[in-house]
């Protein structure tokens, strides 16, 4: 099975990626698919952002990835991944005290992160350019503090991938679905096609 994340901030297009390289592997191969955890929070939003909610994702988004691993599919992709996970905590305690109890449930979620984040044979950076955010600011399904917090968030996501010598693919979603579903396709065949040694059977 080779497990697949597309990651990235709000709106850069990732469940519509996921759907359309679902639909051309479908073809082909076995698919199982991980829809994203964020909209399924229990909290009310005084909590949203806690400690335990934050806990519930990071826990939540590894217990689906088990599950439909029990599946056997040959490819498994997931809309957002701890990757996501952890940007959204770290964007969380960006202002709070660094108190020792802080430290410790940062500690724990860090770990948890760590620990998961090389299960993803391939990461895939869903972006988009920003600049279309400021033209929404005006929109009514969009306020100035959204915007701020998604620029925030990439940038989290550029430096965290930086300092974590994370080897992601960047796809820039600015052109069609179908566009970036085959740079998509093409890494994860040329991913595959480097797992097959010449006149060797295919590694799992």
């Amino acid at each position: 099975m080779i497990k697949i994340s597309l990651s990235g901030i709000s709106g850069s297009g990732k469940t519509s990626l996921m759907q359309e390289v679902k639909k051309i592997l479908s073809l082909k191969y076995k698919v199982s698919t991980v829809d994203e955890i964020n909209g399924r929070n229990p909290f009310d939003n005084d909590k949203r952002s806690s400690f335990v909610s934050q806990f519930y994702y990071f826990s939540s988004q590894m217990n689906e990835e088990n599950i439909h691993t029990l599946t056997s599919p040959d490819f498994l992709l997931c809309d957002r991944s701890v990757l996501d996970q952890w940007i959204y905590w770290k964007h969380h305690i960006i202002k709070k005290d660094r108190t020792p109890r802080l430290e410790e449930k940062d500690a724990l979620l860090k770990h948890m992160y760590r620990f998961w984040i090389p299960t993803y044979h391939l990461i895939f950076f869903i972006r988009m350019d920003l600049r279309e955010l400021d033209t929404r600011e005006f929109d009514s399904e969009f306020r100035t503090t959204d915007v701020e917090y998604i620029k925030k968030t990439e940038e989290l996501f550029l430096e965290t991938i930086e300092e974590d010598h994370l080897n992601v693919i960047e796809i820039w979603n600015n052109k069609s679905v179908d566009e970036s579903a085959c740079q998509i396709i093409k890494a994860i065949s040329d991913y595959k096609d480097a797992l097959v040694s010449p006149g060797s059977p295919e590694k799992q």
